[in-house]
């Protein structure tokens, strides 16, 4: 195990094997106030349904907890979705994570082998998670020797001996069955904070009311899957709901959606920040309306943060059969000290599912083959260590499973365009190619600048996609015309969208009298020798370089001090004959963003 976490009292992990629901332990005066429930990883969809008994003695155990209490449970992400809509009341939820299982489960040819197991965390506060700052042990490519992410010109911004932890756990790993050794250390680990005792982990994998009875989670009635109607591509402004509706039944073939979340993004014809309970009814309608259009054994699957993927899942599964919940590590902004990573992408069927077309017969197009392999974990995508690799033939891929952790968000402005939010390629290309067959009707009822659609074109698909916003349709219809053309929509491109999706202001490319580097490390040399942050006024007055610098290069102070408030890292495997120091002891205790 590859963690550090800071100032922790690693709290003493004592297990106990519980036969029955009934057995839960009482709460006493001391008890321990950080919990590990093990359920049996086998759980479905009807397992949680028939599990109120469990529901019920778990709200108890709940009910009675210290107010300062813990409780972590591992089992499922379908039975996970079941456990969290259960637990909200006596309950705040604080974090889904997805944990790596040691070895993908293969069950048949109609879902993806699954891959992550989910671990919940719960605490009775209704505050922010308390935890130790955690970083996770940087990873090195085999071939070349260096961090599997190339850190390019920031090295010097990050932490000498690993990242922040994130919500989704690859360099550890879960047995189900095996007593989750690691997860119980890390855990001990991330709550080891004054005022916790032991962590208890209670373990229910033998419990008679909890263990699965298999065969009772079967689909629907199965449908016929053959393709084919007279739907045409189409890109349609309009209304989703109303345009939905005007879509025949049983019409599509893989319906995709990337809804607002609901979290105040800056959209330009829609309010993301409307009443709860108003957007949760909205989901539900468009929901019920992609039910309705899909044909009958093909796929819906929907995008989103974890919890608002659970209340998703709840009400799909009343007109849907579960497929697979896909956790991709799409790393956002680093807005806390576990990173947000995990987006849920749920995937349901109608009726009994068929076979996985990526994954039933050979991909007609050579470029779909590599769209459904996986890059193995820790190789680089440094483009001379992916030559090298070619050249030696080394087997750098591997068949893709329900842990998507090789597609990554596009960061720079030359691979966007206006629009707050867009998808990789890479992804669409990933499911419309695992999901669908040449000519198949693909469906995006939020299609935003045309991710979707111009995926399924350029991989001779038939495509919906409807958008509100006149100006995104507008986008979406240009980069259409520029692919019909021959253009590729995905170039780079010299430009600075306009759209951004952090509160955070977006500058072009700028040349620097004086690199942002060395006036970083220049901050840090100041820091040093005050043994603090230094002020404006004290940069002003010890530093080498004039204040006006750092006023017109930097978008906030938080940046200018952003090496001074780490150590840096090194980039090269440490022994290796190329490693290079390029960082130096804090003299101070501080907080860093990365």
């Amino acid at each position: 195990m590859a963690h550090q976490s800071e100032n922790a009292k690693r709290l003493k992990i004592r297990t106990r094997c519980v036969s029955s629901v009934a057995d839960l332990p009482n709460m006493e005066p001391g008890s321990a106030s950080a919990w590990l429930f093990v359920l049996p990883f086998e759980r479905t969809i009807a397992d949680a349904e028939r599990s109120e008994a469990w529901f019920t003695a778990l709200r108890c155990f709940a009910e009675k907890l210290p107010d300062e209490s813990v409780v972590a449970i591992l089992t499922s992400p379908q039975d996970a979705a079941e456990t969290l809509s259960c637990l909200v009341d006596p309950m705040q939820f604080q974090l889904w994570v997805a944990l790596k299982l040691d070895t993908p489960i293969v069950r048949d040819s109609r879902q993806l082998p699954e891959h992550h197991a989910a671990l919940l965390v719960f605490t009775k506060y209704r505050a922010s998670l308390r935890h130790t700052k955690t970083r996770i042990a940087y990873t090195f490519c085999p071939v070349c020797d260096k961090t599997t992410k190339d850190y390019g010109g920031k090295k010097h911004t990050y932490h000498e001996y690993g990242t922040l932890v994130s919500d989704i756990w690859r360099d550890i790993s879960y047995v189900p069955g095996k007593e989750p050794t690691d997860v119980a250390t890390r855990l001990a680990d991330l709550f080891g904070l004054d005022g916790y005792g032991d962590l208890m982990v209670l373990d229910l994998t033998g419990s008679g009311e909890l263990k699965p009875k298999p065969g009772e989670n079967e689909p629907g009635v199965s449908g016929t899957f053959r393709s084919g109607t007279g739907l045409d591509s189409q890109l349609i402004n309009g209304d989703s709901l109303t345009k939905l509706r005007e879509l025949p039944e049983n019409s599509v073939d893989f319906c995709f959606a990337d809804p607002p979340y609901n979290l105040a993004k800056r959209y330009d014809s829609w309010d993301d920040a409307i009443d709860a309970r108003q957007y949760l009814k909205w989901c539900n309608d468009w929901l019920d309306e992609l039910a309705r259009v899909l044909r009958p054994g093909c796929t819906c699957a929907v995008l989103n943060i974890p919890i608002l993927a659970v209340r998703h899942f709840i009400h799909m599964k009343r007109r849907l059969s579960f497929q697979s919940w896909i956790a991709w590590e799409g790393l956002s902004l680093p807005v806390r000290m576990i990173m947000p990573a995990h987006y849920a992408i749920v995937c349901f069927s109608k009726g009994i599912p068929r076979p996985l077309p990526g994954l039933a017969q050979a991909p007609r197009l050579p470029s779909e083959h590599g769209d459904l392999l996986s890059l193995r974990e820790n190789y680089c995508i440094r483009q001379s260590c992916v030559a090298m690799r070619r050249k030696m033939r080394e087997p750098d891929r591997q068949p893709i499973t329900d842990l998507w952790w090789d597609i990554h968000r596009l960061k720079h402005n030359s691979r966007r365009v206006d629009h707050p939010c867009q998808l990789p390629p890479a992804l669409m290309r990933r499911l419309i190619a695992l999901f669908t067959y040449r000519d198949e009707i693909v469906l995006d009822p939020f299609n935003g600048a045309g991710t979707t659609t111009l995926c399924s074109a350029f991989m001779e698909r038939r495509y919906i996609g409807i958008e509100l916003s006149e100006k995104y349709h507008q986008l979406a219809q240009s980069r259409h015309q520029f692919l019909q053309e021959g253009g590729d929509p995905f170039e780079k491109v010299k430009n600075v969208p306009k759209a951004k999706n952090s509160r955070v202001q977006r500058i072009g490319g700028s040349k620097y009298e004086v690199s942002k580097k060395t006036l970083q490390l220049e901050v840090r040399r100041v820091a040093v020798r005050l043994g603090h942050l230094p002020s404006r006024d004290e940069l002003e007055q010890l530093g080498q370089y004039p204040i006006r610098y750092y006023e017109e290069y930097f978008l906030s102070w938080g940046e200018v001090c952003a090496a001074a408030r780490t150590t840096g890292m090194n980039e090269i495997r440490k022994g290796t004959v190329a490693e290079t120091r390029i960082h130096q002891p804090l003299l101070y205790d501080t907080i860093e963003s990365q």
